[in-house]
């Protein structure tokens, strides 16, 4: 059964981290787990240095998505984008 379980994620990953939009709110979970680390590290200058070697790599990834794309293209992901529940959530905390 646990191989089952565990097959299922695994194809479910794929599946999903092959479309365009979960790169989109994968860089939205991104920003919003260093939107709460950041916020925990009480401006901690040496916290906030390490949260943002943690996440140099996903960062440098999610600048390069819109590399190349036409300004219609941008709009889109842009969209895209606010409809990710990591967006949503982001904005609520940014109030």
């Amino acid at each position: 059964m646990k191989k089952i379980i565990l097959s299922v994620a695994v194809i479910s990953t794929f599946i999903l981290s092959s479309c365009g939009g979960s790169e989109v709110c994968g860089c939205a979970e991104t920003a919003l787990s260093m939107m709460k680390e950041a916020k925990e590290a009480n401006g901690d200058m040496e916290k906030l240095t390490a949260i943002q070697e943690k996440y140099k790599s996903d960062i440098e990834a999610c600048e390069k998505l819109d590399e190349g794309k036409t300004d219609e293209e941008k709009k889109a992901m842009e969209a895209e984008m606010e409809k990710c529940d990591a967006y949503i959530e982001m904005k609520e905390l940014m109030k």
